[in-house]
C-alpha cells in the first residue's frame, strides 16, 4: 500500500524531476552551442590554408599551358608557386598512370608516384582529394597531400596535380589556434585517425576523443563529443578527407556539475521521499504488522501448533482479529481431516501391496502348473509351448512382485526388472544356455506400472526368442538406456541366426509395442536381433 500510494504521487514527482533534467539538457545545449560556435571560429585558419591549396590547384589544373606540359619545362612555374605559398613542402604534376612529369622539388627521371590513398580516393571520384602520408615521396616528411585531376580540351582526365602541406606547418597552425582560444586542436582524416595536433605546454591539457568517437560524428556539420574531463567538437574542414578536432576544459569541476545535477533532482525527489515515508510508517503501524503476525501465526496452523495472540494482534483492528479467530478454526478441522486422510491413504497402500502380492502368487501357481504340465507332455511341441506359456506367467507374476516388494506403486525400476528377466530366462533355459556369453549395459530406467507390464512381455519374448536361437556359445547383447525426456530404447541382439518363420513371438511383440506406441526394428538378417523405442508416457 506505500508502494500505491508513492506511486499515487509518481506524477507529480515525475513532472517535477524533468522540469529540473530540462534545466540540466537545456544548460548543456548552451554549452555544446557555445563550443561549437567558437570552434568554427578557430579553425579559420586551417580552413584558409586548405581552401587556398585547393584554390590553388584547381586554378593550376584547368590552366591551358598544364595541358600541353611536357616532362620538367614547368619546375620555374612551379618553383614560384611554391615560393609564394611557404608552407608548401613539394608540388608535383604527374600523368593519369603516376608518372611525375614535373615536380619542385625535382623529382628523378621517369619517377613513378608510388600508389597511395589519397590517389585512390581522388581517381575514384575523379575530382579533389585529400589525405595523410607517412613520408612524403618528394618533401621525405609527414605532409597532408592535396590532389587535383587535370583534364584535357575534351574533359578527360590526363593526370594530377598534388601539393603536400608538411605536419610541421599544421602543427603551426593549430598551436596558434590554441593560443588564441586556449584549446587542444588537431586534424583527422576521414578514418578518424589524428594526423596532427597542437603542442603540448607544461601543463595538463584536455584529452581528445578516441578514432571510434572520431568516426562516428564525421559529417557536414560540427558535432559535439563528449570526453571525459573535457568537451570536443569535430568540425569539418574538408569533408569527408578532413576534420578539425577541438578539445576543451570542462568550463566548471566535476564536482560542480554533479551538484547542480544533484540539486535539479534532489526536492522533487526528498518530497516523493518523505511522502512515501510517511505512508509507510502508517501502513506498517496499522496493517502491514498486523498482517505479518497472522501469517506467522498461520505457518504455525499448519505446522500444527498452538498459536499465542502476539500485542501486534491483540492491537489489530477487529476485521485482521476475526480473521485470525477463524484461521484458527480452519487448521482445526483441517488438521483432523488431515489425519484421516493419512490414514486412508496408508490402508489404501497396503490393500494395493497386498492385492499385488496376491496376483503374484496366483500367477506363481499357474507357471507351476504349466511347468508340471510341460514335465508330463509327451509331445516335444507341446512341451515347448506350455514352457514358453510358463514363462509368460513368471514374468507377468515377477512385475507384481516388483510392485509390491519395491514400494512404489506408481513407477518401476526397468534396469533391474529386466536384469531379473534375463536371469531368470536364462535360468529357465538349463543346460541349453551354459555356455551362452551374456553381455548387458542396462542404465537406469523407471517406467509406470501401466507401461511396465506390456513392456514387461516385450522384453521377455524379445530375449525368450534370442535364447531359442541361440544353440552354443553365442554372445547375447541386452541394452537399455533412458533419455531425460523419459524416452525408452531398448535392444537385443544374439550372434545366432534363426531358422525358419518368427512365429508368434513376434506378433506379441508388436502386438505389445503396439500398445506402447513404440517402433520396433529388426534385422532381415539376423532375426534375433531387436530394437525397440518406447515414447515417454507425457509424449505418448
Amino acid at each position: 500500500m506505500a508502494l500505491l500510494l508513492g506511486l499515487a504521487m509518481l506524477p507529480a514527482g515525475a513532472i517535477a524531476t524533468q522540469v529540473g533534467l530540462n534545466a540540466v539538457a537545456a544548460r548543456q545545449s548552451a554549452y555544446e552551442e557555445v563550443l561549437s560556435r567558437r570552434a568554427l571560429q578557430s579553425i579559420s585558419g586551417e580552413r584558409s590554408a586548405i581552401d587556398e591549396v585547393r584554390e590553388v590547384l584547381r586554378v593550376l589544373a584547368t590552366s591551358p599551358a598544364m595541358q600541353q606540359i611536357q616532362t620538367g619545362d614547368c619546375r620555374e612555374w612551379l618553383g614560384s608557386v611554391k615560393r609564394r605559398y611557404s608552407y608548401l613542402a613539394s608540388i608535383a604534376v604527374t600523368d593519369d598512370s603516376g608518372v611525375v612529369l614535373c615536380s619542385e622539388p625535382a623529382a628523378p627521371p621517369t619517377y613513378r608516384m608510388a600508389r597511395s590513398a589519397v590517389r585512390d580516393r581522388a581517381a575514384g571520384r575523379d575530382g579533389f582529394a585529400m589525405g595523410f602520408v607517412e613520408h612524403g615521396a618528394l618533401s621525405h616528411q609527414p605532409a597532408l597531400v592535396a590532389m587535383e585531376p587535370i583534364r584535357d580540351e575534351n574533359s578527360r582526365r590526363i593526370g594530377f596535380i598534388a601539393a603536400a602541406i608538411p605536419s610541421r606547418a599544421l602543427i603551426g597552425l593549430l598551436d596558434r589556434t590554441r593560443s588564441l582560444y586556449g584549446a587542444r586542436a588537431a586534424l583527422a582524416d576521414a578514418d578518424g585517425r589524428v594526423i596532427a595536433e597542437s603542442t603540448a605546454d607544461h601543463g595538463a591539457m584536455p584529452p581528445l576523443p578516441s578514432a571510434a568517437q572520431i568516426r562516428d560524428r564525421l559529417g557536414s556539420d560540427s558535432a559535439f563529443v563528449p570526453v571525459r574531463d573535457a568537451a570536443a567538437v569535430v568540425v569539418p574542414l574538408s569533408a569527408p578527407d578532413l576534420y578539425a578536432i577541438m578539445s576543451w576544459a570542462p568550463d566548471r569541476p566535476a564536482w560542480q556539475r554533479w551538484t547542480a545535477l544533484g540539486f535539479s533532482l534532489a526536492a522533487p525527489l526528498l518530497i516523493w521521499a518523505l511522502a512515501m515515508a510517511a505512508g509507510w510508517l502508517a501502513i506498517e503501524m496499522f496493517v502491514a504488522r498486523p498482517l505479518s503476525d497472522l501469517e506467522a501465526a498461520a505457518r504455525s496452523y499448519a505446522r500444527g501448533e498452538h498459536v499465542v495472540e502476539t500485542e501486534a494482534l491483540e492491537n489489530a483492528p477487529d476485521e485482521i482479529r476475526s480473521l485470525r479467530r477463524t484461521m484458527a478454526a480452519m487448521a482445526k478441522t483441517l488438521r483432523g481431516r488431515e489425519q484421516r486422510l493419512v490414514e486412508a491413504l496408508g490402508e489404501e497402500r497396503a490393500l494395493l501391496r497386498e492385492v499385488h502380492h496376491r496376483v503374484k502368487n496366483n500367477l506363481q501357481m499357474v507357471a507351476s502348473l504349466l511347468n508340471i504340465q510341460a514335465r508330463g507332455a509327451k509331445d516335444e511341441s507341446e512341451a515347448w509351448g506350455l514352457a514358453r506359456a510358463h514363462d509368460r506367467v513368471q514374468l507377468l507374476a515377477l512385475a507384481h512382485q516388483r510392485i509390491y516388494s519395491s514400494g512404489e506403486l506408481r513407477e518401476l525400476r526397468l534396469d533391474d526388472l529386466i536384469a531379473e528377466i534375463v536371469r531368470q530366462l536364462i535360468q529357465g533355459r538349463g543346460a541349453q544356455s551354459k555356455d551362452l556369453r551374456l553381455s548387458t549395459h542396462l542404465d537406469p530406467a523407471r517406467a509406470d506400472t501401466d507401461h511396465a507390464i506390456p513392456l514387461t512381455f516385450l522384453v521377455g519374448e524379445a530375449i525368450s526368442f534370442a535364447l531359442d536361437c541361440a544353440s552354443g556359445t553365442e554372445e547375447l547383447k541386452i541394452w537399455l538406456e533412458q533419455d531425460e525426456r523419459g524416452e525408452i530404447r531398448f535392444a537385443v541382439d544374439c550372434t545366432a541366426h534363426a531358422n525358419g518363420a518368427l512365429g508368434p513371438g513376434a506378433r506379441l511383440i508388436d502386438a505389445f509395442a503396439r500398445q506402447l506406441g513404440a517402433d520396433v526394428g529388426r534385422d532381415p538378417l539376423r532375426p534375433a536381433a531387436l530394437w525397440v523405442r518406447v515414447p515417454s508416457a507425457s509424449g505418448a
